[in-house]
């Protein structure tokens, strides 16, 4: 299912809170790309542009662009500081918190990238397997586009380090958030296979290493 469609089936309605209840954004209140991004104020405490983005939702008030662009930056810089270099060799496990001024818009995304040793991809001709040595980012910066359309932004984010594989982490991740059935649990609801609503991203992360072991996730290197 395509992005765009998950966000029309899951909020259309009259009954729903939907992005037509949200004002527009400002034309650059969020930067088409981490270029964009880093050209913003560079001094602003991303602590205070979270708090200050906060309130702007809280209040209905559109959030100035360099307060998005710092939000986005402290959450790309959370990403290396919890899983290292994303542009190291191998499969990644990330958990990533979108909100929007809409509540019921916001959401927890979880999902999987691997990177590609760049010696095997340099053999392969084709450039999209080239692309591949530098997934990890792509993927991300891909969900930060398709989060436009519920005008929400990259709030907080977590990934592993590189693994051999994540394939069984990633599914055991999902069946603890979506076990809703679970008195115990309580998390939230489960919108989508990789998207959750009302899930407090701590939560989120603390599900996610609570499986990485018994999910027999192998390390690589670094």
């Amino acid at each position: 299912m395509r992005e765009k469609d998950f966000y029309i089936e899951q909020y259309d309605g009259v009954d729903h809170e939907s992005i037509t209840d949200a004002p527009h954004w400002e034309q650059q209140a969020l930067p088409m790309t981490n270029l964009s991004m880093k050209r913003r104020d560079q001094y602003m405490n991303p602590l205070t542009a979270k708090v200050l983005l906060g309130d702007h939702f809280d209040l209905g008030r559109l959030p100035p662009a360099d307060v998005v662009a710092a939000v986005r930056r402290q959450s790309w810089k959370d990403l290396e500081d919890t899983g290292g270099s994303l542009d190291a060799v191998g499969d990644r496990l990330y958990v990533l918190d979108f909100r929007s001024m809409c509540s019921k818009l916001s959401y927890i995304k979880v999902g999987r990238a691997k990177n590609k040793n760049p010696a095997a991809a340099a053999e392969k001709e084709s450039t999209a397997e080239k692309k591949g040595t530098a997934q990890v980012r792509n993927r991300i910066s891909s969900h930060e586009g398709d989060a436009k359309i519920a005008q929400a932004v990259l709030f907080n984010a977590w990934i592993s380090h590189p693994c051999e594989s994540t394939v069984d982490w990633e599914k055991r991740v999902k069946a603890h958030l979506s076990a809703e059935s679970d008195e115990e649990i309580n998390l939230g609801g489960q919108v989508k296979a990789e998207y959750f609503r009302g899930i407090p991203f701590r939560d989120a992360v603390r599900v996610a290493t609570l499986h990485e072991v018994p999910s027999g996730a192998v390390r690589l290197a670094q």
